[in-house]
């Protein structure tokens, strides 16, 4: 009898690739919140660096001889308030160090107070470290949210006690020690839920959008309504005004004195007067989609070209040479399953920000591409401008974040920074995603790609 057949191996790979796929997920997760944080604390990180390093050296004689403690450590106290220095001389950092700013950050903050007074407060025990550690926790707690207090404030005392084991001499208060943890549980768990996080921050910003949006939308379309509606009347009767002008003129009538060049720019100003009210309603409907969550918007079958096409016509160009400015490719086009105003709108952001950024480097070309592909069929909008930091460029599709560089390579933030986050939720959504490639003084490309209709897959 033949023995029976092995089971067949369990296929792990798709497991494997998953669990990997998660972690880098859950990695860049927390390296953008490490980001936000490190974003919202800045403006004060120059302050924080002068009084930590300032006040780490000045307090070792407070507690060596104005108030001794059983134990001091003057070359760690030292080592400590030099990692604060750095932060306080944050203006002179060059742009290529500012890339690292969020993990420095992190590792100060780390250093500096849950292992330099975890470890002092293991030392002595006395009533003012432990005060002083219970004061440490309030202030990371206040400075990071919850998740990213857990591990400094974890990591940080982990250190802390392996180097208090490793001392000599170390002696644990356990009774004192002990006393203390039911009021740092307290103080953390109570800071930890009247603390408001990032997330209800961003979503109250959103919603104060949202109805900011909705006011503008309701108090201008009406007036736009009502100056299209004049311009066009007046549109139709100007020729028959300026014809009736020249023939009094002629006929010697005493009509006022207009100069040539008066009459064409008359002539002109209908035209200025429906572009204008189609760039404030093409901003409003920009501002109203952008503030609002994507949702479950239909996806029909479209051409790439004949959207691209669409955005380059409806455009709000603000003068003739912007349009001249942009290229388009003769060929190229594939099919797309998406939303028209979606895609629309999304170039529509690429090219604003690329006519902003050349307009003020005084300089620059713009070129769209239609490129069918058998990996992936991509639209491609490349500038010739003045490229982003690579400080920078890991954030622009962070919602809320702005950033311009001016000529003299310091940061302006600039709009409201929800442009690109819009741009990316929508390519999400229609199967697709977006990325940027850039070089700082030479060249920006935003490409997006879209998957196959027929592929039936969502990236």
């Amino acid at each position: 009898m033949s023995p029976p057949p092995e089971p067949a191996p369990v296929e792990r790979k798709p497991f494997v690739k998953m669990q990997l796929w998660l972690l880098l997920r859950a990695m860049a997760r927390f390296e953008t919140t490490m980001f936000l944080r490190t974003r919202y604390s800045q403006p004060k990180m120059v302050a924080i660096g002068v009084v930590g390093s300032f006040c780490l050296a000045v307090y070792y004689p407070v507690w060596a001889y104005l108030f001794p403690q059983p134990y001091e450590n003057l070359p760690m106290r030292l080592i400590c308030s030099a990692t604060f220095i750095p932060l306080a001389l944050l203006p002179w950092w060059p742009r290529r160090l500012r890339t690292h700013l969020p993990t420095y950050w992190y590792f100060a903050m780390t250093v500096a107070m849950p292992f330099f007074v975890g470890y002092m407060t293991l030392r002595n025990a006395t009533p003012a470290w432990l005060m002083t550690h219970l004061a440490c926790v309030m202030l990371l707690m206040m400075l990071f949210d919850i998740a990213s207090f857990l591990v400094v404030f974890t990591l940080g005392s982990l250190m802390a006690f392996l180097v208090f084991a490793l001392s000599p001499e170390a002696h644990m208060h356990t009774r004192t020690m002990l006393e203390y943890v039911p009021l740092l549980l307290f103080a953390m768990v109570g800071g930890a839920t009247c603390t408001v996080s990032s997330n209800v921050a961003d979503q109250s910003r959103i919603d104060a959008l949202t109805a900011a949006s909705n006011n503008i939308a309701h108090e201008l379309r009406t007036p736009l309504g009502s100056l299209r509606i004049a311009a066009k009347a007046v549109a139709r009767y100007m020729p028959d005004l300026l014809r009736s002008h020249r023939l009094a003129e002629q006929g010697g009538l005493p009509v006022p004195d207009i100069r040539t060049q008066n009459l064409h720019a008359l002539e002109r100003s209908i035209g200025v007067m429906e572009r204008e009210v189609t760039y404030a309603n093409t901003i409003i409907d920009m501002l109203l989609l952008s503030a609002r969550p994507i949702g479950e918007v239909p996806l029909v079958p479209l051409t790439a070209r004949a959207c691209v096409e669409q955005a380059l016509r409806r455009f709000p160009y603000g003068s003739r040479a912007e349009r001249e400015r942009i290229t388009l490719a003769p060929t190229g086009d594939f099919p797309l399953r998406g939303e028209e105003t979606l895609v629309v709108h999304i170039l529509f952001n690429l090219l604003r920000n690329a006519l902003f950024h050349t307009d003020r480097a005084g300089k620059g070309q713009i070129e769209v591409f239609i490129e069918p592909d058998d990996d992936g069929n991509r639209i491609r909008v490349h500038d010739t401008g003045p490229g982003i930091p690579p400080d920078v460029l890991p954030r622009i599709f962070n919602r809320f974040y702005s950033y311009a560089s001016d000529s003299a390579g310091t940061g302006t933030v600039t709009g409201l920074g929800i442009g690109l986050a819009f741009c990316r939720a929508a390519m999400e959504h229609m199967g697709g995603s977006i990325v940027c490639r850039t070089n700082l003084g030479e060249f920006t490309e935003f490409t997006l790609t879209f998957p196959h209709p027929d592929s039936g897959d969502r990236q």
